[in-house]
């Protein structure tokens, strides 16, 4: 469900972030507030059977995660937060939405922040501009149509480069000093599939490889005063000189990054009597940091077997969560219990058994004001290696049961050691391999 109009605003204006984390003795951290994906009319999904509490935090988590983004370009006085990737789309968003954003942009312009949004194209500038009634303050820039801003005498040209085009071939045509700076953000809006979906940089699919490679043979973009961002709901291990943009809030347990805004400080600050001067930072590259902005994150929680039924196994598993659970300000995380069983098949049976049960006790121990962890999911261990199992180890004999067991084993354990260009390693993964292995065998227990 959407966040109303005001209740979006209050959020904005209601400090979550540390002090510390955003002022220093002048009062100034950040000129420059990056956000990516906001996607505020796109919700996260609810879990089945979640508390009142549980299905309101995660219906507002994406509005909550934008909203905290400016109340960190408040906090700390930014002159612009630039937002890339989805943010508000035409056909999706509500009234309300849309009445919460404009209100977000003319509130930052009364204080001397602008809002620039980067878009792929004009086209979409202009649905955004339309859906938003052409706020005070807002500002877009596209691959075609960079946007230069004056921020306390320095000229910040900001430059958009998303996944679906290419870097732009700019060429100077002044002459540029010191007191200038090109911002070049690219971004890729698709989500991680699966837990190894972190590619290394340049993958041969990888989204950034064409904004590298076109970055590095365009001269322009070598010029003193460039900064290179790449958004991304992955986290690639990215070269020198190119600096990762989180998403403000994940939007599934496969993405690594936590959610964060990212702020930019370009100038030193002191107070003379009653105004405030301004020099430029000699090392403001260095001055790039997270700032955290989630509403809900992930966790996994993993423990061995216990003897005993549901009630043992919720014990051990709410003494595991409760070592590092989140208080009253932190995000609410979803927590994911998994059981080491290790060979025991029987075990493996019992655990998927008792799961409803054992979720059951855990989730009346949750507590929205106290205790802000809330199991979704308990599981045998599907990662588990079979390995023990194999004729190799197990000494299977011929014509029983065990020696099925001891084959499939075998087959898993084919599959974790051939080359990565076999046919067996390609059609089949080995995370994928064993948890197969596992649901085969759990099934022969169980009948």
């Amino acid at each position: 469900m959407a966040a109303s109009a005001e209740e979006t605003l209050q959020c904005a204006q209601v400090p979550r972030v540390a002090a510390g984390e955003l002022t220093t003795e002048g009062g100034h951290v950040a000129d420059i507030v990056f956000a990516f994906d906001p996607a505020i009319d796109r919700p996260l999904a609810v879990p089945e059977a979640a508390h009142p509490a549980v299905v309101a935090a995660v219906g507002k988590a994406a509005a909550d995660s934008f909203a905290e983004a400016v109340a960190v370009a408040r906090r700390a006085e930014a002159s612009a937060l630039v937002i890339c990737g989805r943010w508000l789309d035409p056909r999706r968003a509500s009234p309300a939405q849309a009445a919460a954003i404009r209100a977000a942009v003319i509130d930052l312009a009364a204080i001397g922040c602008r809002t620039v949004h980067l878009a792929e194209d004009a086209s979409a500038c202009h649905e955004v501009a339309r859906m938003l009634g052409e706020p005070q303050g807002l500002f877009f820039a596209t691959p075609h149509a960079p946007l230069e801003l004056d921020i306390h005498g320095i000229a910040v040209e900001f430059v958009a480069a998303p996944e679906a085009g290419h870097v732009p071939s700019v060429v100077d045509d002044v002459a540029r000093t010191s007191a200038w700076r090109r911002i070049i953000v690219g971004w890729d809006s698709t989500a991680p599939t699966a837990a190894s979906d972190d590619t290394a940089w340049p993958g041969e699919h990888d989204a950034a490889s064409g904004f590298l490679a076109a970055a590095a043979a365009s001269p322009a973009w070598t010029q003193p005063g460039g900064f290179w961002i790449w958004a991304s709901r992955r986290r690639p291990a990215l070269p020198v000189g190119i600096h990762h943009l989180p998403p403000l809030q994940p939007r599934s347990p496969l993405e690594r990054a936590e959610g964060a805004c990212c702020g930019l400080t370009l100038l030193d600050r002191q107070a003379v009597g009653e105004t405030v001067e301004y020099a430029t930072q000699a090392d403001w590259r260095s001055s790039w940091r997270d700032i955290p902005t989630q509403r809900v994150g992930w966790r996994t929680v993993t423990i061995e077997s216990v003897a005993g039924a549901d009630e043992e196994l919720a014990t051990a598993l709410w003494s595991a969560i409760e070592q590092v659970a989140p208080g009253e300000q932190a995000p609410l995380e979803l927590v994911r219990c998994v059981v080491q069983c290790g060979t025991s098949v029987s075990r493996r049976v019992l655990v998927a058994e008792i799961a409803a049960e054992t979720l059951g006790r855990l989730r009346e121990l949750f507590d929205p004001k106290a205790f802000r962890a809330w199991p979704v999911e308990l599981v045998a261990d599907p990662a588990e290696s079979l390995a023990p199992l194999g004729h190799a180890r197990s000494g299977g004999k011929p014509g029983t049961t065990t020696s099925f067991t001891s084959a499939l084993a075998d087959i898993v354990e084919a599959i974790e050691h051939a080359p990565g260009g076999s046919s067996a390693a390609a059609s089949l993964p080995v995370a994928a391999a064993r948890q197969a292995g596992w649901v085969a065998l759990e099934l022969i227990e169980s009948t």
